[in-house]
């Protein structure tokens, strides 16, 4: 059985692992970017999957633009360790996480608009997303990472 939960200080070794799984810009500061994103709560919440005790991957959310009544958030990382990949880990990460993101705004008083995502144009992530969020590609970026990055955006207007 799978769980999603928010990720603790005590997770931040295992993220930063499966990160260095997944991203290969991460290299030697994977735990130290974990760490200073992990700190910027509220405006940066990772949220991370466990299966059979062990954390299976995690997501970054990261809100953009300041605190404002109509909030937007980037999918800012996922990453499902490659012993786990396969199995819906990544879908059960971003729709269950998403509704503790919608809770978190609404106690404040906020609501969901947009999630922004960023990833390179030959990621066949960019079909989860669509499927997940509704996501639809906006625009190319060239050369911005490892290659050119497609920004996608999903709208929500059901508030």
């Amino acid at each position: 059985m799978i769980t999603i939960k928010k990720a603790a200080k005590k997770d931040i070794s295992d993220i930063a692992k499966i990160g260095l799984e997944n991203f290969s810009g991460l290299k030697k500061n994977a735990r130290k970017w974990v760490r200073c994103n992990f700190l910027a709560l509220p405006r940066m919440q990772y949220f991370i999957a466990k299966q059979n005790g062990k954390i299976a991957g995690y997501i970054l959310w990261m809100e953009k633009g300041g605190f404002r009544e109509e909030s937007v958030w980037e999918l800012e990382q996922i990453a499902v360790s490659k012993n786990f990949q396969g199995q819906g880990i990544g879908t059960q990460l971003i729709e269950k996480s998403l509704l503790e993101i919608k809770k978190h705004l609404k106690k404040r008083g906020s609501r969901l608009k947009a999630i922004e995502i960023t990833a390179g144009t030959e990621n066949r992530a960019q079909t989860l997303y669509k499927k997940t969020l509704g996501a639809e590609p906006e625009c190319v970026v060239r050369n911005l990472f490892r290659g050119d990055e497609v920004i996608m955006i999903a709208r929500f207007s059901d508030h």
